[in-house]
């Protein structure tokens, strides 16, 4: 039983398309995302709803409590520990989701660099200490690089540190990995137009906070969000937090704030999905595109390739 990967910038609709496959081809979905696999990150992630997964089996969903690290090392293993399972049951594995380097590794092979989560905790300690630009300067000594590309960014800040810390070389300038898919599988890279992708990010946002991100946001701090090793870099988060320590003006100003920050994420989404996945099926959707029609064009090549 054969793959299908459905991958593609946030807001794009690649979760309902997973979804219509899924009942079309009797699959269990497997998600393909860094932060959804937090329990009490709901809103926030967009995460299938209850009614989805009860009506489709969902993997890699609410695994993880937000004190626990996730890494594309760990998505790894679970993911392929869980594709056997799903087609040992008969089913079809339906990678979704959108976090590109996840897909990539999993899809194409790749060399992971070393981890380990007590330097990683202690070089945020640092971080909060000593603020940005005293671990810059360190970095800038050690990887001159690396520093140049990830100054202003906090986590490839620690991320660089800690692989110097770890192995005492600089973090290579891309992760090793193969250029052909190494899994049976059909991958489809599903794309809306950027003026119409940008538009559906800003009805997301707003849906998302009317919806009670706030709340959320709200509980997951009382549950020590900040002092987490990954659940914190959710992207809007941070945002909500400044909000209720009354460092926005207004609530719109949060939400004009957290809606630039998912456009520049889905455009460099867009980015990397076009160039990091050859031999994949790009489905360039406009706005008036029946996503049944889609989902049945994907079964019929699914079935015309892997039957």
């Amino acid at each position: 039983m054969s793959l299908i990967a459905v991958l593609g910038p946030t807001a794009s609709g690649k979760s309902s398309l997973a979804m219509k496959l899924a009942k079309k081809l009797d699959g269990e979905i497997i998600s393909c995302d860094s932060m959804q696999v937090y329990k009490g990150m709901d809103i926030g992630t967009a995460k299938p709803t209850l009614e989805d997964q009860q009506e489709i089996p969902h993997h890699l969903i609410d695994n993880l409590d937000i004190s626990v690290r996730y890494s594309a090392s760990m998505f790894l293993e679970l993911a392929n520990k869980i594709i056997p399972e799903v087609k040992s049951r008969g089913k079809v594995p339906i990678i979704a989701g959108g976090t590109g380097m996840y897909a990539r590794l999993l899809l194409y092979g790749g060399d992971m660099m070393p981890a380990d989560r007590e330097v990683n905790a202690a070089l945020k300690s640092r971080l909060i200490n000593e603020g940005h630009d005293a671990l810059w300067q360190e970095l800038l000594e050690k990887d001159p690089v690396a520093a140049e590309k990830v100054k202003g960014n906090d986590r490839r800040l620690l991320r660089s540190l800690e692989v110097f810390e770890l192995t005492g070389e600089p973090l290579p300038g891309k992760t090793t990995w193969g250029d052909e898919q190494i899994v049976d599988g059909l991958q489809i890279i599903n794309m809306c137009p950027t003026e119409y992708n940008r538009e559906r990010v800003g009805i997301r946002a707003a849906e998302m906070l009317k919806n009670g991100w706030i709340e959320e946001t709200e509980a997951l701090i009382d549950k020590g969000l900040w002092e987490t090793p990954t659940a914190y870099q959710s992207l809007g988060y941070r945002q909500i937090g400044d909000y209720l320590e009354g460092k926005f003006e207004s609530f719109e100003a949060l939400q004009e704030k957290i809606t630039t920050l998912t456009r520049r994420y889905a455009k460099r989404q867009r980015t990397w999905f076009r160039n990091q996945h050859p031999g994949s099926h790009m489905i360039n959707r406009e706005p008036g595109d029946s996503s049944e029609a889609i989902a049945d064009d994907i079964v019929k090549l699914y079935e015309e390739k892997f039957s």
